[in-house]
């Protein structure tokens, strides 16, 4: 599959992390995909500027002392393109094997609408 960017380890951790949920915050997707933040944000970066993820601020006021987050999530594009890349270079798609993610995505489950 032909992308507009290189596909490396950690991008195609950050798309299993983006596949697994909804809609994340930055450093929620770096602390799933067990990546430091300064490889996840601009990982998403190039993601948002190939238009196969979108992202939003925070709309709330955050807590004191916590900057606003911004959200990320898969467009409908990143979404066949991720799962398809992930099948090419690892085998089946998360949801049908287990990823290593599992404590870390359990975190985030665990979080909820906290996160």
């Amino acid at each position: 599959m032909k992308t507009p960017f290189r596909i490396t380890g950690a991008t195609l951790d950050v798309l299993e992390v983006l596949l697994s949920a909804e809609e994340l915050h930055g450093f929620a997707v770096a602390k799933a995909a067990g990546k430091p933040t300064g490889s996840v944000y601009p990982i998403l970066l190039r993601l948002e500027e190939a238009g196969w993820v979108e992202s939003r601020w925070e709309t709330e006021h955050p807590d004191a002392g916590r900057p606003r987050r911004r959200f990320y999530q898969l467009t409908a594009d990143g979404m066949a393109s991720a799962r398809a890349i992930i099948k090419e270079r690892r085998g089946p798609t998360p949801a049908t094997r287990r990823t290593g993610l599992g404590p870390a995505l359990g975190f985030v489950r665990r979080l909820g609408g906290a996160w």
